[in-house]
């Protein structure tokens, strides 16, 4: 299927409605853009792909990622970059 859409002023484009049952996007959903070679590709976003290779992950990685997180000023210095 191929539409002719406007661009706004403000640089917005309005897909399709067809498009956007296909895809399975709604209102709020977020899409990616790519461009390659002058043509510019849409796809939904996947806001659980993290869900379905989570298991990959160690079981304690949350707590991991969350002590990374909490204390970026003492990782820093230990690798000396303060």
């Amino acid at each position: 299927m191929m539409v002719e859409t406007i661009v706004t002023r403000n640089g917005q484009i309005t897909l399709d409605k067809g498009f956007r049952k296909e895809l399975g996007i709604a209102a709020g959903d977020r899409v990616i853009a790519n461009k390659l070679k002058g043509v510019v590709m849409l796809a939904k976003k996947d806001s659980k792909v993290w869900d379905r290779v989570g298991s990959f992950l160690p079981d304690n990685f949350g707590r991991v990622l969350s002590k990374i997180r909490s204390a970026p000023a003492g990782r820093l210095k230990r690798v000396g970059v303060l």
